[in-house]
């Protein structure tokens, strides 16, 4: 279900003031989704990323009326994700978080000839690998624009960093994916 921008304002209010808790359940349903998707790129762990938009979200409802505060929520999600991201981070810093494989691609049409899904494949998975060669922040600035939508201003805001810093972010990211696509494309695979 999609929820507009007012009506995730309603929901919001609706928790704050009233402790709804379908409202919270609609609020959830709505940010999980992409909440995890963005925890899990960087912790780079689905029980991880799953844990911590977990307690997030338990969080969220535990502001109780400064809830209602909170001007622009998915904004303050994501900003709680990457700080409790990093946080966790920090305190496994010596551990290593493995790679999981539990997000599946699912894009392909299956009714699309195979040598072309072949082919898809293999450029998504160097468009994913020049990605994930990036420097950490340059990485999630890239993720939260393309992936997720996030505006350079909202980006800034949730990293801490000026809109020039995310601008150059960008610049590197696209230039690395070209790279990485251009070096595939005359290698002839």
């Amino acid at each position: 279900m999609y929820l507009t921008s007012q009506d995730i304002l309603f929901f919001q209010n609706r928790v704050a003031y009233t402790r709804d808790e379908k409202a919270y359940q609609k609020i959830f349903f709505h940010f999980h989704r992409s909440l995890f998707r963005f925890a899990h790129h960087l912790m780079k762990s689905a029980e991880l990323a799953e844990e911590i938009v977990s307690d997030v979200m338990m969080r969220v409802w535990d502001l109780g009326h400064k809830l209602a505060a909170v001007e622009n929520l998915k904004l303050y999600l994501f900003t709680a994700i990457k700080n409790a991201c990093l946080n966790q981070l920090a305190k496994k810093k010596w551990e290593k978080v493995e790679w999981s494989d539990t997000l599946e691609n699912s894009l392909i049409d299956a009714d699309e000839n195979p040598e072309r899904q072949l082919l898809f494949l293999e450029i998504e998975d160097k468009v994913e690998t020049a990605i994930i060669g990036l420097p950490p922040q340059c990485q999630m600035v890239f993720r939260l624009i393309k992936e997720e939508g996030f505006s350079h201003k909202e980006v800034a805001a949730i990293a801490e960093i000026s809109q020039n810093t995310i601008e150059t972010h960008m610049r590197l990211a696209l230039k690395k994916i070209r790279l990485a696509l251009n070096d595939y494309l005359q290698s002839g695979k």
